[in-house]
């Protein structure tokens, strides 16, 4: 196990990905079968903690696993060290480096995915808003129109009414018209 305070995985696509956005799309692309600290024997950095065992994922050292300061980034020591040995078997890098790029590049479609899907139900939702407020500005529009309608049925009632009585006021008046007439004969 060689020390070294510039470890390669430091410069490992998961952590270039630090500050793009795409942390969890660059992150591991397998989870940790034993989560970093439940390891033995314990390897213990220059804080005397117990370093974490962490997975490389970078093109250099794909799958190979080191111990690192657990507060490297927040001021801790520059403890580093490989767990594994290098890898000469350069297929199953390869191959390794190939399903991690395969695996990012499904989270990254994922995320587009998923960020369309949000967008589709935002933009689903005000097109709903939309039509609930045309729905109801409609109602309106049909509450009025009935009471409209309600107001010239009840005005056709009263005129059909005041004919009625016009005509059998205006036949009143040629009946005594007539009967004035034959009497005057």
């Amino acid at each position: 196990m060689a020390s070294s305070s510039t470890g390669s995985s430091f410069h490992s696509s998961a952590l270039a990905a630090h500050g793009t956005g795409e942390e969890g799309v660059h992150s591991s692309p397998v989870a940790y079968r034993v989560r970093p600290l439940e390891y033995e024997p314990p390897v213990y950095c220059h804080c005397k903690r117990k370093a974490p065992r962490w997975i490389s994922w970078s093109s250099d050292n794909p799958g190979r696993r080191y111990y690192t300061c657990m507060r490297r980034r927040d001021g801790g020591c520059t403890f580093w060290e490989w767990h594994d040995g290098v890898t000469r078997c350069e297929w199953l890098k390869e191959l390794l480096i190939d399903m991690r790029d395969k695996i990012w590049a499904l989270r990254r479609e994922n995320l587009h995915l998923t960020d369309s899907i949000a967008d589709t139900r935002a933009e689903l939702d005000q097109m709903l808003f939309q039509g609930r407020q045309v729905e109801q500005a409609l109602r309106l529009k049909l509450a009025e129109k009935d009471a409209e309608l309600a107001a010239l049925g009840e005005r056709l009632r009263r005129f059909d009414k005041e004919r009625v009585v016009l005509r059998i006021t205006i036949l009143t008046c040629i009946c005594v018209c007539v009967g004035m007439l034959i009497r005057t004969l």
